[in-house]
């Protein structure tokens, strides 16, 4: 009896499994070719992970907040170029705001009750600046980026809780690694608020 039991629950457990599976297949027509997911898309992921500088702030054992900084840099905006050509089959200005100034795409998340607090367009709440020659400078633009779905199938970290914001700075882009500059300068991008001051490097 134990093991027509065992034979039935196996039995069903296959079924089930069976079912499972078949409706995970996204697509069976021949016809149709499915977009590369990013992770799938080996040289963007490339290029993004390159691109991309990400911190949590801890702070009496509570994550206070999640940053994600993209740096727009030349040969960040040519591999987003190929991506969207290879989805769209065109290749559309993006980024037209910066055209060849130093900008950044910056994914901010406040967790818990604090939503309004993931704003980097208030002041009061948080302060952003990048090192120049001068020393550092302000941005000339901060900009709330509001169609999510637009930049999903490009940033990895574009989330319900987030925000997503487009800052520009006025300085060139260049990108800090090229082989063509004689003098490598980096990249130095500081984002603060009141519990902490974040300093990412490219």
């Amino acid at each position: 009896m134990t093991s027509m039991k065992f034979r039935v629950l196996f039995g069903v457990t296959f079924l089930v499994s069976q079912v499972l599976l078949s409706s995970c297949v996204s697509n069976l027509e021949s016809d149709v070719v499915l977009t590369p997911t990013i992770s799938q898309d080996t040289p963007y992921k490339e290029a993004l992970q390159k691109a991309t500088r990400d911190r949590t702030v801890f702070k009496n054992f509570e994550t206070k907040a999640i940053v994600h900084a993209t740096y727009l840099s030349p040969e960040f905006r040519a591999a987003f170029a190929e991506r969207l050509n290879r989805i769209f089959k065109r290749s559309d200005v993006h980024f037209d705001d910066t055209k060849d100034k130093a900008a950044f795409m910056v994914s901010l998340e406040v967790p818990g009750i604090w939503y309004e607090r993931n704003d980097l367009t208030d002041p009061y709440q948080w302060t952003i600046t990048m090192d120049s020659d001068q020393g550092p400078i302000r941005p000339v633009m901060i900009k709330r980026i509001l169609d999510k779905e637009r930049w999903r199938p490009y940033f990895t970290h574009v989330t319900e809780w987030s925000g997503e914001f487009l800052v520009v700075f006025d300085a060139p882009s260049v990108n800090p690694n090229s082989d063509q500059m004689v003098v490598k300068t980096p990249v130095k991008l500081t984002i603060a608020n009141a519990d902490a001051q974040l300093n990412l490097t490219w």
